[in-house]
């Protein structure tokens, strides 16, 4: 063998060796500190790595790169916010619920942007070496951070601006929306602002509806200017805004009232069903009719079946006691003849007992022996010729007894009658068919023995009182006193059974369709029931004019809804605008519309710019913290890498500062900025009135908004930010309305407490018949109900459709809630 061919044998000699096995072992052993100390030396490298980032940067290469792409992250909802503010707050119809939802949804993002750059800023050095640590001190920045911004910018609002405004500057601010509106509908024009309101609405112009009832609101002079002339301002703008949704006001009207015109079909129709019931009671009067004479038809037959039974019962007792009572009787007078008075009463006590035995074997009522003798009528020629006989036979002296007992007042011997027995079975079977009847009358329900007649049988009592059990399991009631020869009391009680039913069904189907209405209504009285003006009064909201009629022309509509409308709200403005200023104070009736006045007029410019400048910031930012990125990567490639210098950064920054706040401003403008506009004399007045910051920063956000609103419009078009917002913002809201309720709902002053009021809940949905429920109460939903006000849970679901669950808060002047499926 050579070196390099051992036999199998010396292999697993050696294999099996204890030395062998104790190198093999120590091998691994070797391995596993090798591998342990070059794990542990990867470890120390990256940590010594992380160190030189950290001495480097302040932060290593893994946190700032977190930090860079959460700052692209939040770039995309803190610009679809910018854009979304810009279309409510310069919308020509947002509501308060608009401001709201795009409010919880900035305070939300801004919460976020918050916590990044404070994680940002605190993070750094140690508190970042190891991952787990560097999480954990950006959860916490983010548990402190986040809800003390969410609810703080509330606060800082409330308490700072709205709060603290004066009666003054909230009437004024509410003139200053007006005039807004006023503009919006071309009801008010400023020579020289090229504003068209029937041009498609751009960056450029909802972003000068934003800003513009703060330009209005902070020019005094301008406002008390306008005083003068608010009455003939507001009722051009109420009419110009009345007439310039006409179309879609009657186009919405012509609509409904096709639909109740539908309506009053089914009604017309569910009418019709309901007359022909009542019409049908002579019929279902015969067909009930038919059913009792059937009812006793079947009675007759069954109580002939009764008496058949019953007399072959009889008869059959009939042969079995006849001969047995005839040997009875027999014995009974051979006893009789016996002359000793003790032996002949044994004899009859024997026979007595005998019968009674017999008697209990038939299973009948006892009768006494003497019941089955017959009487005999004896003729007076009987007697004389007996008496005459009997005299001849004893000498005469029968005769002589008998004169003696007339002369005493006896019979003198004569009767009158005799009693007899027989063994004829016919006369046992008719003395049992009247002893039994008792029985038979209990079989037959209470009919005797004898009705010979089926008439007879249907004028009995008891058939009338059994019909009549019948009659009212059916539902007819007729008195006890009824009896089947009273056919007119029978027809008015089907005719009541039919009236109710009709009534039950037709309840039944009104309350389906959630009306209350009697049948039988023309259309016009169908239009002016309560539950139908209801309805349209649902449909018409604020226009709606008590009664609201459903066949009105365009002229008709516009004499009886837009004109007393136009009346109205005129009158509701000029109430505002023309009430004590004491009436905008704490406590107030105007306290609430002008607090809201004030924030529309207020926070969204100043959101707006804020949001503007975070994001133009966030963008110019970028750029530097990917050079950063790059410097630390360079640093752990032990690359020549210096930390950018101090006063690099300042400048940097001054540059940026630059490049946000004053090129926009000095590159670019509008038709809204330019110097010969009608809007410089407004700046100018600010610039006055020592407010030239705001003054520049308004012009700021007139040029630069409209640059960057199509951005973020752009990016929500694609990523659907805020239909995402808005499938969660609901526990947002309602946390937000249990910490801090609505500003407009807050306590009054203690000299202006009211009563906690009921306001009616309703529910629209745009299926017939869907299932409306309120989930956070106990009463079942029904149309109208009268709850406080605050939030409910509502869920409208529908055969064949996807459920849909909201929230809808219940205010005084928010009663009417749309959920469509």
């Amino acid at each position: 063998m050579t070196e390099n061919k051992q036999s199998p044998f010396a292999t697993n000699l050696l294999n099996k060796t204890p030395t062998q096995q104790k190198m093999q072992s120590a091998e691994k052993e070797l391995k596993k500190v090798q591998q342990k100390q070059k794990s542990e030396a990867v470890k120390t490298e990256k940590a010594q790595a992380v160190e030189a980032q950290i001495t480097k940067m302040g932060k290593p290469f893994w946190w700032m790169l977190l930090m860079f792409i959460c700052s692209v992250v939040y770039l995309f909802p803190e610009a679809v916010f910018n854009a979304a503010l810009t279309d409510v707050a310069g919308g020509r119809n947002s509501s308060e619920e608009d401001l709201r939802a795009v409010e919880l949804f900035g305070r939300t993002i801004s919460g976020i942007g918050v916590t990044l750059l404070l994680a940002d800023l605190l993070l750094k050095g140690r508190r970042v070496a190891k991952v787990g640590r560097a999480l954990a001190y950006f959860g916490l920045i983010a548990l402190i951070v986040w809800p003390t911004v969410f609810f703080g910018q509330k606060w800082l609002v409330d308490h700072f601006i709205i709060d603290a405004s004066t009666p003054e500057e909230r009437q004024q601010a509410y003139l200053s929306q007006v005039l807004r509106s006023a503009l919006i509908e071309n009801s008010i024009q400023f020579e020289g602002i090229d504003y068209d309101p029937n041009r498609e609405h751009n960056s450029t112009e909802k972003t000068f509806l934003s800003v513009f009832g703060g330009l209005v609101y902070a020019d005094d002079k301008l406002v008390d200017d306008l005083k003068q002339k608010k009455r003939m301002i507001m009722e051009k703008f109420v009419r110009d805004r009345a007439m310039s949704n006409f179309d879609q006001h009657y186009g919405d009207y012509d609509d409904f009232r096709q639909t109740l015109r539908s309506k009053y079909t089914e009604y017309a129709e569910g009418s019709n069903k309901y007359n022909k019931a009542l019409a049908s009671s002579p019929q279902r009067s015969d067909e009930y009719w038919l059913d009792t004479q059937n009812q006793v038809k079947q009675g007759w037959e069954k109580y002939q079946k009764g008496v058949t039974a019953y007399e072959a019962r009889v008869e059959s007792r009939a042969q079995k006691i006849a001969p047995k009572m005839y040997d009875f009787f027999e014995r009974r007078n051979k006893c009789a003849d016996m002359k000793k008075g003790s032996s002949k009463n044994r004899c009859f006590e024997r026979l007595q007992n005998g019968y009674d035995k017999e008697i209990a074997k038939y299973s009948i009522p006892y009768i006494p022996p003497d019941d089955w003798l017959i009487r005999e009528e004896i003729s007076t020629s009987e007697n004389v010729g007996n008496s005459i006989i009997t005299g001849i036979m004893t000498f005469g002296l029968f005769t002589a007894m008998q004169a003696a007992d007339a002369a005493t007042g006896g019979d003198a011997g004569f009767k009158d009658h005799r009693m007899v027995y027989t063994n004829d079975v016919n006369h046992y079977k008719n003395v049992l068919m009247v002893k039994m009847e008792p029985d038979f009358i209990k079989e037959s329900g209470g009919y005797p023995l004898g009705i010979q007649y089926i008439h007879d049988f249907r004028v009995h009592e008891i058939t009338s009182m059994k019909v009549n059990k019948k009659l009212k399991q059916k539902g007819l009631n007729l008195p006890a006193s009824w009896s089947l020869t009273d056919r007119n009391s029978f027809d008015n009680a089907v005719a009541k059974k039919v009236r109710q039913q009709a009534d039950a069904q037709w309840r039944s189907a009104m309350k389906k369709q959630g009306n209350d209405m009697p049948p039988n209504l023309s259309w016009q009285q169908f239009q002016q029931e309560g539950d139908v003006q209801k309805r349209i009064q649902r449909q018409m909201k604020e226009l709606y004019v008590s009664p609201t009629l459903a066949d009105w022309n365009n002229r008709e509509f516009k004499q009886k809804i837009i004109e007393p409308n136009i009346a109205r709200k005129t009158t509701e403005y000029l109430n505002v605008l023309e009430a004590q200023q004491t009436e905008f104070a704490d406590g107030g009736a105007f306290e609430s519309t002008g607090k809201s006045a004030l924030r529309a007029t207020i926070v969204p410019p100043i959101s707006m710019s804020i949001s503007l400048a975070l994001v133009l910031l966030t963008v110019l930012k970028l750029p530097m913290k990917a050079v950063e990125l790059v410097q630390v990567k360079r640093a752990a490639n032990d690359t020549e890498a210096p930390k950018t210098k101090g006063y690099i950064k300042a400048s940097i920054s001054g540059v940026m500062l630059v490049a946000i706040f004053v090129v926009p401003l000095t590159m670019g403008g509008n038709q809204y900025t330019m110097k010969d506009s009608a809007l410089h004399y407004f700046f100018e007045q600010m610039e006055k009135n020592d407010s030239a910051s705001v003054s520049y920063a308004l012009k700021w956000l007139l040029v630069t908004q409209p640059i960057v609103q199509p951005i973020g419009t752009g990016i929500d078009q694609r990523l659907f930010i805020t239909k995402g917002f808005d499938a969660i913002s609901e526990p947002i809201n309602q946390l937000d309305l249990t910490l801090m309720p609505e500003h407009d709902t807050s306590v009054k002053s203690a000299n202006h407490q009211q009563a906690k009021v009921l306001l009616p809940l309703t529910i629209n949905t745009n299926v017939t018949g869907a299932k409306i429920a309120v989930m956070n109460i106990k009463p079942k939903y029904q149309a109208g109900m009268m709850l406080p006000a605050g939030g409910y849970d509502v869920k409208v679901s529908a055969q064949g459709h996807q459920p849909v669950r909201k929230w809808v808060y219940l205010k005084a002047d928010n009663t009417d809630f749309t959920i469509k499926l």
